[in-house]
């Protein structure tokens, strides 16, 4: 194995062990000496490859993101028009949150106490869903289903799309009524498709 090669595992069970305890404890009560006890590597061989857990809590959510996204926009592609996109990516979206509550919900907390590193993250996932969601809009205006709307008014519909749904997905996790996610998103999207369409 290539030195490379080794890095990269050692990178990846670095991350594998993270998550679980990022999960379990959540980023303040995590500290190096328990992700390193659970690599089974010194405290040395973390600082390595990572200049602290913040960075490594980065680096999970940001793995994390790329399974997520990857997954929602193979089921988007599966479909033939933007509001059955839309409807895809709805619920592939709660399907990925569904895995990954309880890392979600850390994030949440997370961003409840202002570190900058945590917003960065929700900023830049909010970015990449608000372009899958503009793109789905601006297919939606080619094939006709929707307004012929300007760049500033699909930025705008983008935007609100992803709030909306966030606002949704947070309040459901927060008081722990995922059973309830499912229901309230096809109500949402029903409701924002209307307006859509007419506007």
């Amino acid at each position: 194995m290539t030195t490379l090669a080794k890095d990269e595992v050692i990178k990846s069970d670095i991350l594998d062990e993270a998550t679980k305890l990022f999960r379990h404890y959540g980023l303040q009560k995590t500290t190096m000496e328990d992700i390193a006890k659970a690599v089974g590597k010194g405290k040395s061989t973390l600082y390595y490859y990572y200049k602290n857990k913040e960075e490594i809590f980065d680096a999970v959510i940001r793995k994390e993101k790329n399974i997520i996204f990857r997954n929602i926009q193979e089921d988007v592609s599966k479909e033939d028009s933007a509001v059955k996109k839309l409807e895809a990516f709805t619920r592939s979206k709660m399907r990925e949150i569904k895995r990954m509550t309880t890392l979600y919900q850390v994030v949440v907390s997370e961003v409840r106490s202002c570190n900058e590193l945590e917003l960065g993250i929700r900023r830049n996932y909010d970015c990449t869903e608000a372009e899958i969601l503009k793109s789905i809009l601006q297919y939606g205006v080619i094939t006709g289903e929707f307004p012929n709307y300007d760049q500033q008014e699909l930025d705008m519909l983008a935007f609100l799309l992803v709030n909306a749904q966030r606002g949704v997905e947070t309040a459901l996790i927060m008081e722990s009524k995922l059973d309830e996610m499912s229901e309230k998103m096809d109500f949402l999207v029903s409701v924002l498709m209307n307006g859509i369409r007419r506007s």
